[in-house]
């Protein structure tokens, strides 16, 4: 969207009560349907733009742009500060004075540039972090299998924890941030995070497990030591959540299928909700049409994710929590 100065030099950049109740009352998404056609794309119960597709808008105008970690609440915020505005220019589009302004060509419109990425600072220890994924109830070995490997740390200035995709040359190119904070549920991706370097723990067998989050793949392994398995044999990818489209797979699951592992059975261990049940029925028929040597198999959890299927094990066994003797041991090389 650009918005052309049309009326700048006749228009007064004050704005009445009127106005701004207006604008307050605007409804983005009818708002971008409008004024940005083409631009809207349903995500489940959400939509995103097809030109920045880590924002995320929901059906009562709250909005988050994962990518560059700013969100808000209507219509307005998402002028200010998405589109660069002021109060006032937010406030005469929204409120009806400026929208013959609001340019939609999409053959004028400029890509969004890509932020560099860079890893959140690492805190001196890992022990918020640990805790936290101990409380989710993810087994401690498993916990500091990953933190010996990089692909979990505590960052610094929040104390997240911070699940960390690499490249084939075992460069960090993604990054999802989780509040340790008790009943928050703030996750976030890095600013300039590639989506198809996912979470991923390696295994040394064949078989890959396909998960929507990272705390779903790290239940997955837990789950399958608790049922006595050999979890270290198998592969583990988390794909930063999902999307339903059936005529591509998701980024991260593309690349891992290109790249030099060797799969002969993948596990579809998607969300047991309507988006992640249609994300497995994409996912499951596009394997099958291109990769037709592969066994494809789908597994869903009974409770909502994995995570909580976990928890529910857990508390069925009575198992008690990790003692001192098995808390995180020294990372510090």
């Amino acid at each position: 969207m650009e918005v052309q100065d049309m009326g700048a030099a006749t228009r007064s950049d004050r704005v009445t009560a009127e106005q701004i109740e207006r604008a307050r009352g605007v409804d983005l998404i009818a708002f971008l349907r409008q004024y940005e056609p083409g631009e809207l794309k349903r995500i489940g119960q959400s939509w995103t733009l097809k030109s920045h597709d880590s924002m995320r808008i929901s059906a009562d105008g709250r909005w988050n742009w994962f990518s560059q970690q700013i969100g808000g609440g209507d219509a307005i915020s998402f002028l200010q500060k998405v589109h660069s505005m002021t109060f006032s220019e937010a406030i005469h589009i929204l409120a009806g004075e400026d929208y013959q302004a609001l340019h939609t060509d999409e053959s004028v419109r400029e890509p969004p540039q890509r932020k560099e990425f860079s890893l959140p600072g690492r805190n001196q220890n890992n022990r918020r972090a640990f805790a936290y994924l101990c409380a989710r109830g993810i087994d401690p070995e498993i916990i500091n299998h990953c933190m010996r490997r990089g692909l979990i740390y505590e960052d610094a200035q929040h104390h997240n924890v911070v699940f960390v995709g690499h490249d084939e040359k075992g460069v960090a190119k993604y990054a999802m941030l989780r509040s340790t904070v008790s009943n928050s549920s703030f996750k976030i991706e890095q600013a300039g995070s590639d989506k198809s370097y996912g979470f991923c723990m390696q295994g040394r067998g064949s078989t890959l497990y396909v998960c929507e989050a990272a705390i779903d793949a790290l239940s997955v392994a837990t789950l399958r030591k608790l049922g006595g398995r050999d979890w270290r044999q198998d592969n583990y990818l988390a794909l930063g959540g999902v999307t339903a489209s059936a005529e591509k797979l998701p980024l991260a699951l593309e690349r891992m299928l290109q790249s030099s592992f060797s799969f002969n059975r993948i596990v579809l261990s998607l969300d047991n909700d309507e988006p992640g049940r249609r994300a497995s029925r994409n996912i499951f028929a596009l394997l099958r049409q291109r990769y037709p040597q592969i066994e494809i198999k789908v597994c869903a959890p009974q409770e909502k994710d994995f995570n909580d299927q976990l928890r529910v094990k857990l508390q069925q066994n009575a198992q008690p929590p990790p003692s001192r003797g098995t808390r995180e041991l020294d990372l510090a090389k």
